[in-house]
């Protein structure tokens, strides 16, 4: 690890735990839920003309 460690908690001399890279991956690769009522972004700027079909196939949206 290179740079500086974390710095202590204040008040306490505890530093927390830096996330190994793997770590990091593995938190930012999890897939994440929709949230009910909320539109796809991709059809959402495929409807809006933003993109055309190719562009929203490619991007994982459902072609018109």
């Amino acid at each position: 690890m290179s740079g500086k460690d974390a710095a202590p908690i204040p008040g306490t001399a505890v530093a927390p735990r830096r996330p190994t890279l793997d770590e990091v991956i593995a938190a930012t690769a999890r897939p994440v839920p929709p949230v009910p009522g909320q539109c796809d972004l991709v059809d959402y700027w495929r409807e809006s003309g933003v993109i055309d079909d190719d562009h929203a196939v490619a991007l994982g949206g459902e072609q018109s």
